[in-house]
């Protein structure tokens, strides 16, 4: 007896037409990613911060947040950062000192945003070399880096390398020691271009805050605060109506920086 086997074909219509979805639009956010930092070993430290505001899902551009007041809080008093360019404010100070609280303050849009924080120190900053390593494309380029850890502190470190890129570690296992470890940029990392790859000492409230962001954002281009991807709260509170909370975080750390080109 015959045996009939009958194949069905699937036939897959593509179809052209543009559907548009509307998404709730939640509450504008003001969007802080606010750094005072000063060099390993140093005492005059410089405030920058970005100000921004979230949009809906389909913006292209980022609102900037203009005409801010931006003070700084030290112990020599209050001082007033400049608006440098749209939503860029900054200031220098003359002494960034261990064991003391900085305050930044923000009005914005008849609000008031504020975060307090104290200096964290970081360890030393050693070289940055290429390495010939590959992960699995065989296209990216490895950067080893060594640094120094600071004994006993219990130290959590963000690294940029520049682009974007960026990485969290802590010293739970090289307490106190010189330690290496390979980082591989993608195929279109630049060649033959130098870019400086920062160090920068943080706390364990902003290491947790920085794993979650970075997990959310994947690492892709337009940096973890350029946008928000989700209601991930920091540590700046509003002060006049805290049903409108700010998004983004305020630092007070500790930095150095190593020259990379990758060949």
């Amino acid at each position: 007896m015959k045996k009939w086997f009958i194949f069905l074909v699937l036939i897959s219509v593509g179809c052209e037409d543009v559907v548009d979805i509307e998404l709730q639009q939640g509450p504008v956010q003001l969007v802080v990613d606010a750094e005072l930092s000063r060099p390993v070993g140093g005492t005059e430290g410089k405030l920058v911060a970005y100000l921004s505001l979230t949009s809906d899902f389909y913006a292209e551009d980022i609102t900037k947040a203009t005409d801010a007041i931006v003070t700084l809080n030290t112990q020599n008093g209050p001082v007033l950062a400049e608006e440098s360019e749209p939503g860029k404010y900054t200031v220098d100070i003359s002494n960034l000192s261990e064991n003391t609280s900085y305050k930044l303050e923000i009005e914005y849009d008849n609000q008031i945003y504020s975060s307090t924080e104290e200096l964290v120190l970081s360890g030393f900053f050693e070289s940055a070399v290429q390495g010939d390593g590959q992960l699995f494309s065989g296209d990216e380029t490895e950067v080893i880096v060594t640094f120094t850890d600071l004994e006993g502190l219990g130290n959590y470190y963000l690294f940029d390398f520049g682009y974007n890129n960026l990485f969290v570690t802590r010293d739970r296992f090289y307490d106190g020691q010189s330690f290496s470890f390979s980082y591989f940029y993608d195929k279109f990392f630049p060649k033959n271009t130098e870019v400086d790859i920062r160090m920068i000492g943080i706390d364990e409230a902003f290491f947790n805050y920085m794993q979650i962001l970075l997990s959310h954002s994947g690492q892709s281009g337009g940096g973890p605060f350029a946008t928000a991807t989700s209601s991930l709260k920091g540590n700046v509170t509003n002060q006049t109506n805290s049903d409108n909370p700010a998004l983004g975080y305020f630092r007070v750390v500790e930095h150095s920086s190593v020259p990379f080109t990758a060949e």
